[in-house]
């Protein structure tokens, strides 16, 4: 009998094939320095901005700002997020977009093709590494898990010049 993966389970698998291919692709990482060989240059020298985010009890807070406040990516760096969930008792999920669909959980537009996201059980930390789109635009970050969107889990994101 074939296994069927839980949403969780999916979120998980596709957040850490996106985040190897990512960093791969998008970045120009060789693959070989994703096996960690004494070559290899570390993956952090390629990040230009670092930005964490604490996810809590129905917000995103950027280190020194007011919760679900703007984030501002600039056109074209590469960046790494990393989150941290406080919450001991709630998981959170982040997924990056425009445009949501409450019934499917997710955003019609995804920042970054197929990937969806990354999802934090209480007091766990993950990171997502990204290159900010090459046109200025208007995004958002939300947690889809079931209600956490609609009591405000969410905030802007802004890709400026």
């Amino acid at each position: 009998m074939e296994k069927k993966l839980t949403r969780r389970q999916a979120l998980k698998t596709a957040g850490a094939v996106a985040l190897g291919s990512l960093a791969s692709s998008t970045i120009g990482i060789p693959r070989v320095a994703l096996a960690h060989e004494e070559e290899a240059e570390p993956w952090e020298d390629y990040i230009d901005v670092k930005i964490e985010i604490e996810m809590g009890a129905m917000y995103f807070q950027v280190e020194g700002q007011e919760k679900n406040a703007p984030i501002t990516l600039e056109v074209g760096k590469i960046y790494l997020l990393e989150f941290k969930n406080v919450d001991a008792n709630l998981h959170h999920n982040a997924l990056l977009g425009k445009d949501p669909d409450l019934d499917k959980r997710n955003y019609k537009t995804l920042l970054i093709d197929n990937f969806y996201g990354i999802e934090l059980e209480g007091g766990q930390q993950g990171e997502i590494v990204l290159k900010a789109p090459d046109k200025p635009g208007d995004w958002e970050i939300g947690c889809f898990v079931s209600g956490h969107y609609e009591a405000g889990m969410k905030a802007p994101i802004k890709v400026v010049k």
